[in-house]
């Protein structure tokens, strides 16, 4: 069990010189790294209680689990990179950007009916149109949306959200670690393994070579370490809830991410 709260790096007390000395590619990696670290610390099975639930708990808690990722997934996964397509559309030279942000929302819609036809499964209602959204998920799609440049929702989305979710089934961590792992059924988790989570990687490189090309000087980098911060915290209550309704307590403490 951790006993000691992981702190992330703090890459934002740097001076500006330090932070405008990196490459665009060396900066992104910065943020990516951040979020790997948190991703690991945040759903390592060794940071949680395995609680037994009965029958009919568990169903229900998959359930709601599965369609709040289903909302998510349409929702932070469509509708930001489409508007990061709008934002790139004058630059010529980003026409390759444009197709792998096409695809990863081909890919996202696709997240969207695989969880949602788990939910189904469940006994749920998988109607994303139909759930009531909690102001804190809602605060995650602000957090991620509510950018007018293309870097900032990279820093929020590809960057941050997609590469920390990358470690529900896998990351660099071996996938039997994880909490999902050991609180998913197995049909559950062989399916999002294969169906959703090995998608992951393409997104995040997209988001990549966005923050890469675009993350600007110290001043703007400063910003979008910010906005990774203000996701991370969004994020993170609201990911030890929804795993508690799957039977995983948190018993180690929070990574601290400022």
């Amino acid at each position: 069990m951790q006993t000691n709260a992981f702190e992330l790096p703090r890459y934002h007390e740097l001076s500006d010189a330090e932070i405008a000395a990196w490459s665009g590619e060396e900066f992104a990696d910065k943020l990516l790294e951040r979020s790997y670290l948190l991703g690991e610390h945040l759903l390592h099975r060794d940071g949680y209680e395995i609680v037994e639930l009965d029958e009919e708990t568990k169903r229900k808690g998959l359930s709601d689990y599965c369609l709040r990722l289903a909302w998510l997934e349409y929702w932070n996964g469509v509708n930001p990179p489409a508007k990061q397509i709008v934002m790139l559309e004058k630059n010529a030279d980003d026409v390759g950007i444009h197709i792998r942000l096409s695809q990863q929302i081909i890919d996202e819609v696709k997240h969207q009916r695989v969880w949602s036809s788990w939910v189904q499964r469940y006994g749920g209602n998988p109607r994303i149109q139909d759930y009531q959204v909690d102001p804190d998920v809602m605060a995650m799609f602000r957090a991620t949306f509510d950018f007018n440049d293309p870097a900032e929702i990279a820093a929020s989305l590809q960057c941050t959200g997609e590469a920390i979710l990358s470690y529900h089934l896998g990351g660099k961590m071996d996938p039997k670690d994880s909490i999902s792992y050991a609180c998913f059924p197995e049909d559950l988790r062989t399916n999002i393994a294969k169906e959703v989570i090995a998608e992951e990687p393409r997104h995040i490189a997209v988001g990549r070579d966005i923050i890469a090309k675009y993350s600007g000087d110290a001043k703007k980098r400063r910003r979008l370490m910010q906005i990774q911060i203000d996701k991370m915290k969004a994020w993170l209550p609201k990911a030890v809830e929804d795993l508690r309704l799957i039977g995983a307590n948190r018993i180690a403490p929070l990574p601290i991410v400022d």
